[in-house]
This record gives C-alpha cells, sequence and structure tokens, in this order.
C-alpha cells in the first residue's frame, strides 16, 4: 500500500542527506533510525516558503528537492519536506504510504484537505511522520495510535479519532488540547500533491502567498518569522517577539536562526513583501 518514486526518477543521495541533517548513525530500516533521523530533519531543514515571494516555481521531483534542500541548504513547505523524508525512507527500505490532512487550526473557514504527511510501517506497527507543519510540526513520529501523550522538547502531542473525520494530531497550547489537523488513511498520489502545491504557491488566496513564512526547531527553542515579525520561544514557556527593522537585519536572521542565506537583493525583496 506505499506510494513509490517513478523508476526513472534519480534517487536521493543519502550520503548527502545524512551530511545535511547532521546524521552520523547507520542508515538501516529501524524504529531507532526512523526517529533519529526524523528529529535530526526536524533540527536541521527550516520550514519555509520564500521561494513562492521570490517569484520560483517549486518543485516536488527527486532532483528539485535534492538541489534545493540539500546543495542549497534552503528549507520548504509540507510538499518538499515530507516528500524529501519520505523518499529517503523509501530508499532505506520502509513502507511509507502519503497522506493528507486538513488543517484545523487555523479556523473557519476550513481550508481545504492539502497538508501532506505520511504514515511509515515499521515492524507491523504503523507511525505517523510529519516535518511539514511549521512551528508546531512534530520533532519526532508517533504511534499510530489514539490516546497516549508524546512529550517532544518542550511541546507535547497526542493522537485521537474523530470519526467520521479519521484522526486528528493535537498539541497542548496553555493546557488546553488543539486540533492541528485531521486526516484519513487513504493514500494520496504524487499527482495529488502536486495539484495542491501549484494551488498554494499560485492562488492569491492561498496563506502561502499572503505572507512570507519561516519555522525552526532547536532543542533551545522554536524560532518563526511570518513578514517582518520574529519570534523565538523557549522551554520555559516565556517568548520574545522583534520586528525587524531593515532588510539587513531581515537577512541576518534568516541566517542566524533558519539557516538560510541569501543575497541582498532577494532578502530586500522578502522584507518589502506586503508586510
Amino acid at each position: 500500500m506505499s506510494s513509490s518514486a517513478t523508476a526513472s526518477e534519480p534517487l536521493i543521495d543519502l550520503t548527502a542527506y545524512a551530511a545535511r541533517v547532521g546524521y552520523t548513525g547507520p542508515l538501516v530500516p529501524t524504529a531507532a533510525v526512523f526517529v533519529a533521523l526524523h528529529r535530526a530533519q526536524a533540527y536541521s531543514i527550516p520550514f519555509e516558503n520564500l521561494d513562492i515571494h521570490l517569484g520560483r516555481s517549486i518543485g516536488l521531483d527527486a532532483a528539485s528537492l535534492s538541489q534545493k534542500l540539500l546543495t542549497e541548504h534552503r528549507g520548504g513547505y509540507c510538499y518538499e519536506l515530507n516528500g524529501l523524508f519520505g523518499r529517503v525512507l523509501r530508499q532505506l527500505g520502509f513502507e511509507v504510504t502519503n497522506l493528507v490532512g486538513r488543517n484545523l487550526i487555523a479556523g473557519a473557514p476550513l481550508r481545504p484537505r492539502a497538508h501532506q504527511l505520511l504514515l511509515v510501517q515499521v515492524a507491523g506497527q504503523p507511525w505517523v511522520a510529519d516535518l511539514g507543519f511549521g512551528g508546531n510540526t512534530l520533532l519526532e513520529p508517533i504511534p499510530l495510535v489514539a490516546g497516549p501523550e508524546h512529550r517532544m522538547g518542550f511541546d507535547t502531542y497526542r493522537l485521537q479519532t474523530s470519526p467520521p473525520h479519521g484522526y486528528h494530531l493535537q498539541l497542548l497550547l496553555d493546557g488546553q488540547w488543539q486540533s492541528l489537523y485531521s486526516f484519513t488513511l487513504d493514500e494520496t498520489q504524487p499527482s495529488d500533491y502536486r495539484m495542491m502545491s501549484y494551488y498554494y504557491s499560485h492562488s492569491p488566496d492561498s496563506p502561502f502567498r499572503q505572507q512570507r513564512m519561516c519555522a525552526q526547531a532547536t532543542p533551545a527553542y522554536r524560532a518563526s518569522l511570518v513578514d517582518r515579525e520574529l519570534k523565538i520561544r523557549r522551554p520555559d514557556g516565556s517568548s520574545a517577539t522583534t520586528v525587524l527593522a531593515d532588510a539587513p537585519e531581515y537577512a541576518a536572521a534568516l541566517a542566524e536562526y533558519f539557516g538560510i542565506r541569501l543575497g541582498q537583493e532577494q532578502a530586500a525583496q522578502l522584507f518589502q513583501g506586503n508586510g
């Protein structure tokens, strides 16, 4: 039941991937490696949609993902981040199924079902993997079991069932469980993601067209940048927000907190944006 890349697609360079995410362990299809790779990518490759605002197309094929995320040390949104991770896992021998979810934390009116996530089978146990939900994304995969709480860094997640809508991934926010998105176990095809990505990167109604977004988790903090507003959230619950004053400060924040290094002209274009 797993989706795979076409036979003609190039493979991901696993040595380059491991170097990009700072992973030095074995590359074998075990639960420990799966969890470690998920965590390593979460801490290394940022969520970001900046190419949309630079007028660049978003490629979801293996060559485009490798060039942007590995060679250029950039990030991406869910179709890119989970697209890369899914390809890596398949090459290692994991059984991976593409899924799609509906963003719930954004509130009404509900967005279409268009968030990519992955279902991964490990030794007969299905797990949910997701590296592409912005500042609230999972740091580690979680077993597909409703109820148990999973502490990751300084956030806590759980899955709940919600018939007929399948599952809800929830995050504990200010003492209350907040549903991030719902999803079913129906398999999604790469062609579906291409259609979704085209809409979200081109439609004026898309939140990814309306705002410039970056997010990065580290063991010490979670950083997010929406337009010119930089927010740093720390394990003790404190947060600090800074409104970036000019393009050089914007470029410096991209480099320091998200590992994104752009030229002065690109940084100025993004800083001006619509913010």
